[in-house]
Parts: C-alpha cells; structure tokens; sequence
C-alpha cells in the first residue's frame, strides 16, 4: 500500500508540472544585416557553374590545444590557431588576391573568374 500511495504521490506531481519548453539558440555572432544577407544568399539559391566560383565556411572546431578545423566548401581543412581578436571568423585564401579574407561560419565568397575566363 506504501508503495502505490508513493507511486500515486509522484505521478500526481508529474501531471501537476508544466513541461519545459527549451528556447532556441536563434542565430550568434551576426549583426541583423549579416543574418539578412546570408538568409537571402540562401533563399537566392544559385546554378552550378556560380556555385563552383563561391567559397564558404560551413563549421570551425577548435581542440584544447588551439589547433583549428575548418570546413570550406565541406571539406575539413586545418586552420591553425586562432585570432585572438576574431576567434569565430577564418582567414580564406581566394585565388588572385594576395590578402586571404576572413569569413565567419555561414557566410560565403564570390570568386571573381580570372581574366582568360571572361
């Protein structure tokens, strides 16, 4: 009898709770004007022959020790340690330019065609 009114008492407790509802994490690290732009990159979609010319950053994981993984184009690449003053962004070499770029997670690249390609 102990252990049904113990049972009782607690499944009366269960029902008598409100689930918890988990908010989501939403978007971090952008500014509004970044997250309207990537949201209309992705609503714009794009064919193949400008999809092979766009460099982006789809993940960065960073070990203890510092050493980075980072995903262009979904390939894994390793990055180095990070900056210190942009941790969550990632310096992209692009073909021509002699100054890499640093693009954060999400965000894409046009790669201007090369002279001969025009």
């Amino acid at each position: 009898m102990k252990s049904f009114s113990g049972a009782l008492l607690i499944a009366s407790g269960l029902l008598a709770t409100p689930p918890a509802q988990a908010e989501g994490l939403g978007r971090l690290f952008f500014t509004p004007e970044q997250r309207a732009q990537l949201e209309y990159d992705n609503q714009k979609g794009g064919n193949a022959t400008e999809s092979s010319r766009i460099l982006s950053v789809s993940g960065i994981v960073q070990k203890r020790g510092g050493e980075r993984t980072v995903w262009i184009n979904g390939v894994p690449q390793i990055a180095g340690a990070s900056d210190e003053r942009a941790p969550e962004s990632v310096p992209v070499a692009i073909p021509g330019q002699s100054q890499p770029v640093k693009v954060k997670v999400g965000q894409k690249v046009l790669i201007a065609p090369a002279a001969e390609e025009r």
